[in-house]
């Protein structure tokens, strides 16, 4: 829970101006700031060589090795030499000491290389990698080490496979895949030899030779596939839970081309990032291997496969779902979005929509997320890094996100929002068979709540009868205007969505709105041009038909969210429409800490409230659930019992449509 507290200057705040300060500090987009930051990458082998490394850089066992096999004083003089000696041994007998072996020495001397530049460091770390998954993936064996033998004499009976996994070089081998592939994708890129979307290039004599990358899970086509970055280069910031799961594999950051074509009618932020899990398969003999002719880059998409089958196993790729949404966060420039939106709606105009972090998928259901005032999409980071782990629901359900100027009234928002669901249904569905479509769930915070509900609604003439007295049809008016305020006040229900989340949502208002700050703060807002044009063409020619405000004024989300609210009590006295499921999740904090209702009214409340909306203005009654949790207004939706709410309710959701045209197919659900 975020606790807001002032420094003690600003205690005895005593103007209006100063409120307004107050205020613009604390109405924060509803999450903190994301960031990541370079990390130095400890040794590999930092944990070993600490007790059983000698100086020259080999293990005592690898040193061991090489005594074994009379090459030890051959490596002190002759290190190369000692390295082509044992390579030699192991492509007539690959006995495990002699491929564990091969494996570090590569990654020695791939240090060595990479010291001097030298493009040769790419080989070495792609032979380490390649060695140590000999040494895993012994070929005929069921499991890793189920060929070591049991020693003769011995006392009883020891399963087979046991010995590997207690020995050090087991463990230290998988460290030398993973590190080996890492530091040679690493290596590739800086020399320019790795292409993401087509081939690797091992240098070599004459030529060299060229391996294939494979993409496997993704809804990016490989030609879209920019640089790769790497997940353990950063330390995340601002995201509490971290969700990596461990294997073999490098995690990646991916990012998509900037020049990549899109949609017409959703964004692909710019360089969105996204990731990726790197695995380099070594089918063929040590002698293939070492040859440079043995060798396939597989890129894995962690989010659609946590598991590869090499030689009929299943082996559990390494992944990291949080640090590249972190990364992504944390250079999008969606970062003050928010600020801009709310006081010149027109400066954000062309980037009002919906927002993709992947491409669509027919059959997953679309989850849409819909901010507060004063806030964007990132405001959904931390819920989303939480459902977007669970891997029924990134399955099942598809994550979208929707950015608009939160100043505009909420009524013309839901009519954006319309529009933008049927450009967007018409361009990915045209013929309308994709039936997870006709699931879809809405989440809103705060104001983004009263949005969403709209969508559920069928309008009559209510809302206009409300703002004006004068029938809709009499008015002199422009058809451009008559056009644009039919869109906004005569609306019919969205019959794809079957399922709303409100998350603090003022459905009877907010004391934020009428205080003297934020009336102070409206004072600097710009509604968009084509508003402004509708209300003056309907004011100047039907001076008396405009009664919802003095002067005709149109009115902000602000005004909207006024206690009272004729178009608040009209919206809340609703039924539940039917086919529509309706899910309340309400912060409530004690009053000891509302240090920013004090600050906006000039007084406390002892009711029950998070800080903006009371208790009894985000209750809503007819809901399927509610759930009141201990957190503020602006953390509501990061809070452990809201995502945990979220998710059952989307389980729920799931449940509810089971038997339906809908059901997984290979890692995804399909339309019928």
């Amino acid at each position: 829970m975020r606790h807001v507290r002032l420094p003690s200057h600003f205690s005895g705040v005593g103007t209006w101006f100063g409120r307004l300060i107050c205020l613009a500090s604390l109405l924060l987009p509803g999450c903190s700031s994301v960031t990541v930051h370079r990390k130095g990458t400890a040794h590999l082998l930092d944990a070993w060589r600490a007790s059983v490394v000698e100086a020259d850089g080999l293990s005592a066992r690898t040193l061991q090795t090489l005594r074994e096999w009379d090459l030890e004083a051959v490596y002190r003089r002759r290190p190369e030499e000692a390295y082509l000696r044992l390579q030699s041994l192991a492509v007539d007998n690959p006995r495990p000491e002699l491929l564990f072996a091969l494996a570090e020495m590569s990654y020695f001397f791939g240090t060595k290389a990479e010291e001097s530049a030298c493009r040769q460091a790419v080989v070495y770390y792609y032979l380490c990698a390649g060695y140590a998954y000999h040494y895993l993936f012994r070929p005929g064996t069921e499991a890793p080490g189920q060929d070591f033998p049991v020693p003769s004499g011995a006392a009883g009976t020891v399963e087979r496979g046991c010995v590997d996994c207690f020995d050090p070089r087991f463990r230290l081998a998988c460290d030398l895949y993973n590190t080996g592939l890492a530091k040679c994708i690493r290596a590739a890129q800086r020399v320019g030899q790795l292409d993401p979307s087509r081939q690797l290039h091992l240098p070599g004599d004459k030529q060299g030779f060229t391996l294939s990358v494979v993409h496997h899970g993704f809804a990016w086509r490989p030609e879209e596939f920019g640089p790769l970055m790497f997940c353990a280069d950063y330390r995340v910031d601002g995201l509490d839970n971290q969700h990596h799961s461990y294997g073999l594999g490098v995690p990646l950051i991916g990012t998509r081309l900037a020049n990549a074509p899109g949609l017409a009618h959703a964004f692909y932020p710019p360089n969105v990032n996204f990731p990726v899990t790197a695995f380099f398969r070594f089918e063929g003999t040590i002698a293939d291997l070492g040859a440079r002719r043995a060798g396939c880059l597989e890129l894995y998409n962690p989010l659609a496969a946590q598991v590869v089958d090499v030689r009929g196993r299943s082996i559990p790729l390494e992944t990291d779902l949080t640090t590249p949404l972190a990364f992504f966060l944390s250079h999008t420039d969606l970062n003050g979005i928010e600020y801009l939106g709310f006081l010149r709606a027109d400066r954000i105009a062309k980037r009002t929509g919906i927002y993709m972090l992947e491409p669509y998928q027919p059959g997953k259901i679309p989850v849409v997320m819909v901010h507060g005032l004063l806030s964007s999409p990132v405001t959904w980071a931390p819920l989303f890094n939480d459902l977007r782990a669970d891997p029924v629901l990134r399955e099942r359900f598809q994550f979208w996100f929707y950015l608009y100027p939160s100043a505009n009234p909420y009524l013309a928002t839901a009519a954006d929002l319309r529009q933008t669901l049927a450009d967007l249904r018409g361009e990915l569905d045209p013929r309308r068979q994709d039936a997870a479509l006709d699931q879809m769930v809405f989440v809103g915070h705060s104001m983004g709540g009263l949005v969403s509900k709209l969508l559920t609604e069928e309008s009559g003439n209510d809302f206009w009868q409300i703002e004006s007295s004068d029938p809709f049809s009499k008015l002199k008016i422009q058809p451009e205007t008559r056009k644009e305020l039919e869109r906004i006040f005569f609306f019919q229900r969205q019959p794809g969505i079957k399922r709303v989340v409100f998350l603090a949502t003022p459905h009877h208002g907010s004391k934020l709105s009428p205080s003297p700050p934020a009336r102070l703060l409206a004072k600097f807002v710009r509604l968009p041009k084509n508003l402004l044009l509708a209300a003056h063409d309907l004011t100047e020619e039907n001076p008396k038909a405009w009664t919802s405000l003095p002067g005709g004024s149109l009115p902000t989300s602000l005004d909207l969210l006024t206690p009272g609210s004729p178009a608040l009590e009209l919206l809340a006295a609703r039924p539940e429409p039917e086919g529509v499921h309706f899910h309340s999740i309400i912060g409530v904090v004690p009053c000891s800490s509302l240090l920013l209702e004090r600050v906006l009214t000039g007084g406390s409340s002892k009711e029950d409230t998070d800080g903006v909306v009371p208790y009894k203005s985000a209750h809503l009654g007819g809901v399927d659930s509610e759930l009141v949790i201990p957190a503020d207004h602006f953390t509501v939706h990061h809070h452990p019992l809201a995502v945990q709410e979220v998710r059952r309710i989307l389980l729920e959701h799931l449940r509810s449509v089971e038997g339906s045209t809908i059901r997984p197919v290979s890692g995804q659900a399909v339309a019928h």
